[in-house]
């Protein structure tokens, strides 16, 4: 029994971890609120979008996501 266990190839264990379900829908929320208001991409910026609720939840969605990843 020793000899099997000494014979068998080393594997080593690999914990990948895959993306949080909550980081996935928080970026892709926030992308989707960020082309809204034509602050990401090659849009034209919508007037006073910093003053929008869309705007607020850019920002909380980014607190969160802070939270996550640290």
């Amino acid at each position: 029994m020793a000899d099997e266990v000494a014979q068998q190839p080393a594997v080593a264990q690999v914990n990948i971890e895959k993306p949080l379900p909550e980081l996935d829908k928080l970026i892709s929320e926030k992308v989707n609120l960020a082309k809204k208001l034509g602050i990401m991409g090659n849009l034209e910026q919508i007037q006073g979008y910093s003053d929008t609720d869309e705007y607020r939840r850019i920002n909380e969605i980014d607190n969160r996501l802070w939270e996550l990843v640290k």
